[in-house]
Order: C-alpha cells, then sequence, then structure tokens
C-alpha cells in the first residue's frame, strides 16, 4: 500500500526553486520532511516549513547519496528523494482502490510512526501513499454530474452546486488537516457531506462528540446519525471504497504529485503553471495561495497543513 516511486521526469517551474521553499509553509517540504525521516535523518518536525534541521537533514542526506551538499530541495535531490512535482501528469490508479480490509488495517494503529495513513501527528515518519487517480477522478465526477457542482460552462453545471462546492472549499471548519485531494473530493458532494461534516463537528451526534472520521463514516453509512439520508443514498452505493481511503487520509498521506494530477484534470485545467487559466477553472480552497499558483504541487500555503491526531 505504500506509494513506489520511481525515477520521475520532474516539470519545474518558477515557484519550485529552492528559496520558495525556505520559510514559508509548503506540501512539497513536509513530503520531503518524511521520506528523510523514514530514511534516518532528523528533519524536525514535519510541518512543511524547512528550518534549520530540516536543511541540516537534507545536507546529510545529499551527501549520502553523493549529492552537492547544498541544503536546499533542488531538482536533484527531489528527484534522489522520489518526490514529483508535475502536475500535468496523466491520471492514472497508481494503486487498484483498496478493499475493505486494506482501508481497515490501514486505520487500525494509530501513532504508528511506520504507517502515514493512520498516523496523522504533524512528526509522522512515513507518508506519501499512493491513490486510485482514475477512481477518485470518477467518483469525482460522478459527484459533479449528480450534485451540479462543475464550473459555469461545463456539461450538468448549476449555480447552486457550483457555489456549494466552493464555499465548502472556503470552510473555516478544520481544514488544515485534509489534504488537497481530500477537500476537493468532498467538497462535489453538496448534500451527502452534511452528516459526515455533522459528525465531524459533533452538531448531529450524542452528547455533542466530535467523531473521528472512521466512526464518522460507520454511523453516517448505519443511518444511526442525523442527515444520514442522503449520505446512505450516495456513498454506500457508489464509492464506498473511494470514500474511505481519500477521507480518512489527512495532510502528508497522499503523493501531493498524484494529488494535484487529479484535481486539475477533474477542473480542466491543462496547464498548471498558467496563473490565469489556474485562476479561471480552479476554485482555491481556504488556505491556498492567491496569485494563481494553487494548481502547482509546489506552492507556498498558508496556514500550514498538519494532522491533529484523530
Amino acid at each position: 500500500m505504500r506509494a513506489a516511486f520511481a525515477a520521475l521526469g520532474i516539470v519545474l517551474t518558477s515557484s519550485i526553486g529552492s528559496a520558495s521553499l525556505a520559510g514559508p509553509y509548503n506540501p512539497v517540504a513536509q513530503a520531503a520532511q518524511s521520506k528523510l525521516a523514514a530514511q534516518g535523518f532528523d528533519p524536525g518536525t514535519l510541518d512543511g516549513v524547512v528550518g534549520t534541521k530540516t536543511t541540516a537533514a537534507i545536507a546529510a542526506f545529499q551527501q549520502k547519496s553523493g549529492l552537492p551538499q547544498s541544503g536546499a530541495l533542488d531538482p536533484a535531490t527531489l528527484e534522489k528523494l522520489g518526490i514529483g512535482v508535475s502536475a500535468s501528469k496523466p491520471v492514472a490508479d497508481w494503486i487498484a482502490v483498496p478493499t475493505q480490509e486494506e482501508i481497515d488495517k490501514l486505520v487500525s494503529a494509530k501513532n504508528d510512526p511506520a504507517r502515514a495513513y493512520s498516523n496523522y501527528q504533524p512528526n509522522a515518519a512515513a507518508a506519501g501513499l499512493s491513490l486510485p487517480g482514475a477512481a477518485i477522478l470518477a467518483a469525482m465526477n460522478q459527484s459533479a454530474d449528480i450534485y451540479g457542482s462543475r464550473r459555469a460552462g461545463e456539461p450538468k453545471h448549476t449555480d447552486q452546486g457550483y457555489q456549494y462546492t466552493a464555499d465548502c472549499l472556503k470552510t473555516n471548519y478544520a481544514p488544515t488537516d485534509w489534504s488537497d485531494i481530500t477537500i476537493h473530493y468532498y467538497c462535489q458532494m453538496s448534500k451527502p457531506r452534511a452528516c459526515y461534516t455533522y459528525a465531524l463537528s459533533g452538531r448531529s451526534t450524542p452528547a455533542g462528540l466530535k467523531y473521528q472520521r472512521p466512526a464518522a463514516y460507520r454511523g453516517c453509512a448505519a443511518g444511526t446519525l442525523k442527515e444520514a439520508a442522503d449520505f446512505i443514498a450516495f456513498v454506500p452505493k457508489t464509492q464506498p471504497l473511494v470514500f474511505q481511503y481519500v477521507m480518512f487520509g489527512q495532510t502528508h498521506a497522499f503523493d501531493h504529485e498524484q494529488e494535484q494530477a487529479i484535481i486539475n484534470a477533474f477542473y480542466g485545467v491543462t496547464n498548471p503553471a498558467d496563473k490565469a487559466e489556474c485562476k479561471a477553472k480552479r476554485p482555491r480552497r481556504t488556505e491556498d495561495p492567491t496569485d494563481g499558483t494553487h494548481c502547482l504541487v509546489s506552492k507556498i500555503m498558508t496556514p500550514r497543513l498538519a494532522g491533529k491526531g484523530d
């Protein structure tokens, strides 16, 4: 289930230069920290910010790998770490859709630093799970067709459906532990998502208890929580395994390059480096940059994303 990283032809843009990774939060920096930690180098907290400990870990990795010891996440270092940054790669099922047994196993062991998917702590040692990309894209398209969440001018668009999606992406409800693919996938479901959101926030649960993600899914699918009818009518019948795999992972659990390829394909972004096209076609999440670079894998985001340990 772990991502199998091959040597990738990395497409670099002006926003991926090493200087852009020094200081602000960047998902590529977070992925690099995860990979470094998994190989025994100590980058400090996996927070997506390149500080002194991360720079030292990069330099140590470069020395071991026979690379110039710049301490920067240059293209050669990213390639050696197995981190790709192209957002234009064709979408594929990089893994098969996991079975229910595999998903249950992934979420069964909390706080295990060897299991990125089940460990949501910001200092988890492993990350970068591959995605069933074609299946996720198909699920997003299915949701968009039913709930009208595509942008204006696209087939089956409705103003209400698109507005629900845009508003969902701009939510202030604790989105900083959600990866990009998680929130974009989820926001297409204007009606079924209500039960799940209410369960996570405690709005529909006994005594206002905030459910963890697997428990929220089980409660909504079983019909034991409020607003479950729309959830039951769509999610368990059409995409239960995709929903669980995408929704249960947080922040740096997934391969960022794969995430952005799926999202850009869904919104019809043909050149992610074109800021005008990115702004016109892909709605922003709250934490995204405002300069049209939010379609890129390497982007400066604020605030930083970090798992919350649920």
